[in-house]
Parts: C-alpha cells; structure tokens; sequence
C-alpha cells in the first residue's frame, strides 16, 4: 500500500494555501518514492502572525504558482493512495476545499497520525507533532513549514506502520470506517460510549476546560451532527476536543435548562448564544387614566417592581412584544411599539379592536392583556412540575418559589413530596436568569396541569 503524506501552510483564518508538501511512502518498499512540494501564491495578503510563525511573507510567494497551476499535479500523486496527515480533517478539506473552488471533486482514503499514535503508542503526554516528535525521537528541521513537517510526518507513519499489531493503520482506512470525521484528539472510545439519551453534553480541550456546551433529546446523534461539518469554521473548533462528558437529565425541558445554566457557568469559546447573563429591558405592564392596561417595554432600572419579562436587549424585547400583539389582537399603540397619532397601523389593517381610537371598552381589551401575559408568565406562587426521569425508575422535578426557578432533582418513582420540607435534601439548586425566565415561559405553557404541584408554603427554607 502507498500512502501521499501531506502538509499545507495556509493563512490562517481564510485557510488559502501558501505551501504544500506531499511524500509518497510505499509499505512493501519501506521507502519515499516519489515528493512534491511548492510554494503557492494565495492570491491574498499572509497576516503578520501567520509570517512570524511558518517565515512564509508575501514577496516569498509573490511568484509562486497559484494553486490551480499546481492542482494537476496534487491530484496525480495523491491519486490511489491514502492521504495522510497530523490531524488529517484541516489538510485534507482544505484540499478538497481548493478543488471545489476549480470544479473538481477531490476524494481520498485518508487515515491521521494522531489518531493513529493514540492507539499504537498510548500514554504520551501529547500528541502534537512536535512533542511526538520529541517523544519518539524524529528529527524534525523547518517546523511550521510544509516540507519539515511532512518528512516528519512520513517518518512517524514508517514509525506506526513497524509497531502496527493489531492493524490499526488498515482498519483506519477501510472505505466504511467513519474515524476520519472525528476529531483527531479524540479517543474513538469516548465517542463509542456517547449515549442516545436526552442530555447536555460538554466539550473539554486539552487542559480539560469546558469549550463548548450542548443539550439533545440524542447525545451521540446530535454530536455525529457537529462532527459532520467539515467547514473551516468548525475545523477549529473540532481540533481542539480531546473529551467528551455528559449529563443525563431524562426531558428535553431540564435539558435546557441545564445546558443555559452551564454555558453561564464556564462560559465557553466556542457558544456564541446565552453568554451574556444582563437583563437591562424589562416589560411591564399599569393601568393608564382610561383604564387600560398597557403593556411596555423600559430600562429596568426604572421599573422598580418586579418586571413580567426581563431581556438583554431591545430588540429581542419588541419581538417578543409584537408577538403577543399578533397572536391577542392587541394594539401597538397600547403596547408602546407605535407613537403615531390616529389609530394604530393594526387597526387599519384589522388586526387591533380599536381600543385606541374608542371603538373597544377597556374592559374588553384588558381581557386580552391578562390573557397574553397568562400564556407566558411565570405566575407568583410556589411549586414544582414534575418531568420524565432519566430511567423508567425515576422522575425529574423542577421547582419554582415565587415565579422564581430555585433548582431541580431527582426521585425515585414510588417517591412522594407532600410539602416544602420534603425538597430539602434532594433540590439542586440553581440560579434564575433572563435566557431561564425565556426558557421556563416557553415551555411550561406546554405541561400539563396534572404534573404541577402547588405549595400552600411561600419559601423554602
């Protein structure tokens, strides 16, 4: 079997090739037998970050060929044999990724040397290159530039193919075998015991931080989603996943409401939603001098009372705004979304009863107010709901004291809670927060009564 060793230099975030190395070694021969390798003119500017660590600047490669002068001959030495590389996924799509651009489809077996090391040589401190290099003694000259690091690269592959004995190199290149879309530091038995049950799932890097936080109704399946991607957003972020925990929470609601709470909690890179934990727009809703009961979105810092909604934004308030004047016919002037004089621009389209020019009573109207702010609002008072466990022998609770989420738990099925008191031991509490507030008004609009339990009690103590 031969194997096309590859190593590109790009630019860094646009991911556009500045120099490509490639060595054939073939098995049988135990030997190089063929090699390419060139600078490549990007066709953009080379970030100064990206020079100072590959040595690679623009007037090197001002006369460099571009990529589509070279593409015949990358296509013709990797052609029938496995692409191989140190964290196979970037090279490899990059690649491919130049020859789309062309019109071509560009498609190898491809086995990585990562994934390869972690099971031929298992227990090094790292993975890297260079520390592999360091471990196993490769010579490595030119690191961070093409050539450098495809012989050593070419070396390491020599070094697992001898010590292969369990065939682990052909087993990884198998037409069906799906390791080349996992990350490449990422043990293939962590992945196998991922289950397909409702959860939040957690991302660790090498230092073992929380980078990314998820929930699913399926764990394993929504995880084979990310690894799916393979654009140059998400190659990032999958090269850095060295481990994958979970936590199992029985609904897709405590789900939610465990994963908001986590993303505040480690604050990870690579969640772009529900960091920001501000709550500066409140609604709120008085009584004007007709009677009326208007809805309004402030500063919460001038609304002192306790707030029907809170958010982070205006916008993402008056979204929400607008959707309950859809849904309940209420009027946009009444609502503080309109400021014109006259009948508001729902009345005239027939969407508005006319409260604000006259043509509906207050009391009518005030009807609708306390309908939409029932379908969403936590209602003051104190009790618990009761979810589906995380096995047949168990039930989830989540607990709300005064229109404030407090925690959740679990019990056993036979379990009964008769007060307060009996909460004590098993509540795990949590924080409530504005993305918890938007969570619990969505959702429990949608649980039936008969799994909501009120407390007389106004506290838990």
């Amino acid at each position: 079997m031969q194997y096309a060793v590859v190593d590109i230099e790009t630019t860094g975030q646009s991911n556009k090739i500045t120099e490509v190395a490639i060595y054939v070694y073939d098995d049988e021969q135990k030997k190089v037998v063929g090699e390419f390798s060139s600078l490549v003119n990007p066709e953009c500017n080379i970030p100064p970050f990206i020079t100072k660590l590959t040595g690679i600047d623009n007037d090197m490669v001002a006369d460099a060929p571009r990529f589509f002068e070279i593409a015949k001959d990358v296509y013709e030495i990797t052609k029938d044999r496995v692409f191989v590389a140190h964290s196979v996924g970037f090279d490899y799509n990059v690649i491919r990724g130049e020859f789309k651009a062309l019109g071509a489809d560009f498609r190898r077996k491809k086995a990585c040397t990562v994934r390869l090391s972690r099971k031929i040589f298992p227990g090094l401190k790292s993975y890297s290159l260079g520390n592999l290099c360091e471990s196993l003694s490769i010579p490595i000259y030119d690191r961070h530039r093409a050539t450098g690091d495809a012989k050593a690269t070419t070396i390491l592959l020599e070094m697992l193919l001898n010590h292969d004995q369990g065939d682990v190199v052909k087993s990884a290149v198998t037409k069906r075998n799906k390791e080349g879309s996992l990350p490449p530091h990422l043990p293939r038995e962590t992945y196998e015991n991922l289950p397909d049950q409702t959860g939040v799932y957690f991302m660790h890097n090498e230092e073992g931080k929380v980078i990314y936080v998820g929930k699913a109704k399926e764990i394993r399946t929504r995880i084979n989603g990310h690894f799916a991607d393979n654009s140059n957003r998400k190659l990032k972020f999958k090269n850095q996943i060295h481990d994958i925990s979970y936590q199992l929470t029985g609904s897709e609601l405590l789900a939610l409401l465990v994963e908001a709470a986590e993303i505040k909690n480690h604050f990870p890179e690579f969640n772009r939603a529900q960091k920001y934990t501000g709550t500066g727009y409140a609604l709120c809703t008085y009584e004007d001098q007709k009677g009326v009961n208007r809805l309004e979105v402030v500063k919460r810092r001038k609304f002192l009372n306790r707030p029907i909604a809170a958010f982070s934004n205006t916008t993402r308030a008056r979204i929400f705004l607008q959707a309950l004047v859809d849904e309940y016919e209420l009027c946009q002037k009444m609502t503080g979304l309109q400021t014109t004089k006259g009948p508001c621009f729902n009345q005239q389209l027939g969407k508005c009863r006319g409260v604000c020019i006259g043509e509906e009573d207050a009391e009518s109207y005030n009807e609708r107010v306390q309908e939409a702010i029932e379908s969403f609002t936590l209602q003051l008072g104190t009790y618990m709901v009761w979810l589906q466990g995380r096995n047949r022998d168990e039930k989830a609770f989540i607990f709300i004291e005064d229109g404030t989420y407090k925690g959740y738990g679990f019990v056993d099925t036979h379990s009964q809670i008769n007060g307060l008191e009996d909460l004590q031991d098993i509540l795990i509490p949590q924080k409530h927060n504005v993305d918890i507030q938007h969570i619990l008004n969505s959702q429990l609009q949608k649980i039936p009564s008969k799994r909501i339990v009120r407390f007389s009690s106004l506290s838990l103590k």
